[in-house]
């Protein structure tokens, strides 16, 4: 579940907080000055999207490489793209 407080909330409720994030998968996003400016998440949620990033940028560096002429926004868009399609296969496989 995905729970929403301030940051002096977060504060005063810091221990239960990374207690539900890590046992029961919980999320938090904290807000400072009514505006979202952290995220607390399982430290799986985090470890998925740092090897999410990996590939990306990977795919990013093999695109460019093989478009040498290619301008950088299309390589972009190529990536983000092939981005897209490698998550809906990941949503199917997970449904």
């Amino acid at each position: 579940m995905e729970k929403v407080i301030g940051v002096t909330e977060a504060r005063e409720q810091f221990r239960a907080i990374v207690d539900e994030v890590q046992y029961q998968g919980d999320k938090y996003v904290i807000n400072r000055h009514g505006k979202p400016a952290v995220a607390v998440v399982p430290i799986q949620v985090y470890e998925n999207w740092k090897q999410q990033r990996k590939r990306l940028l990977e795919l990013l560096h093999d695109v460019q490489a093989a478009n040498p002429d290619a301008q950088p926004d299309e390589v972009m868009q190529d990536v983000l793209a092939a981005q897209q399609a490698m998550r809906g296969e990941a949503n199917l496989s997970i449904s």
